[in-house]
């Protein structure tokens, strides 16, 4: 046993030497102009993805999921959100897919974030990413919420309601 103990002791010894090791030596890439390695990459979405589940209240949009709310959050992204994360019915962001991590294009993709989670993200940022606390009032934090987890699937009334100048 202690053998197991000073081994598993000198393995944390060891890589703490080559982290530190590799992050003082500059070897680190740090360019926005360069891509991250799949490594690198992988370990930043692990990491956000595991801290927006822990840190999310698990609750449920109050908000009835109805066409109306989904327009009113889409007025709220068309507005503040398309500069990075793509335009409904249109093309991805180049702002938004020129960050590390990239903004993810919700109108293409989706989201593998539960409303609730969004809602989080919405109201807090995610930190070295871009994007930061939006400031809405909990009602217009669920409405885009709601947008969002139907922004890959939205029927054409809504997208013609969205892309309609507000009265």
């Amino acid at each position: 046993m202690r053998n197991f103990i000073a081994g598993a002791v000198a393995a944390v010894v060891v890589l703490a030497v080559i982290t530190f090791g590799y992050l003082g030596s500059g070897l680190l890439q740090v360019g926005a102009d360069s891509k991250p390695p799949a490594w690198q990459t992988g370990l930043m979405y692990s990491g956000v993805h595991a801290s927006v589940r822990r840190e999310a209240p698990e609750m449920q949009n109050p908000l009835p999921a109805t066409d109306e709310t989904t327009i009113a959050g889409g007025k709220l992204y068309v507005n503040d959100c398309i500069g990075c994360h793509g335009t409904p019915g249109g093309s991805p962001s180049k702002f938004g897919t020129a960050f590390y991590p990239e903004a993810p294009q919700f109108p293409f993709i989706g989201t593998q974030y539960s409303e609730a989670q969004l809602f989080w993200i919405a109201t807090h940022g995610i930190r070295r990413t871009g994007m930061v606390p939006q400031g809405y009032s909990d009602t217009d934090s669920w409405r885009l919420t709601a947008f969002i987890a139907r922004a890959k699937s939205l029927s054409p009334g809504v997208l013609q309601a969205i892309s309609a100048p507000s009265k």
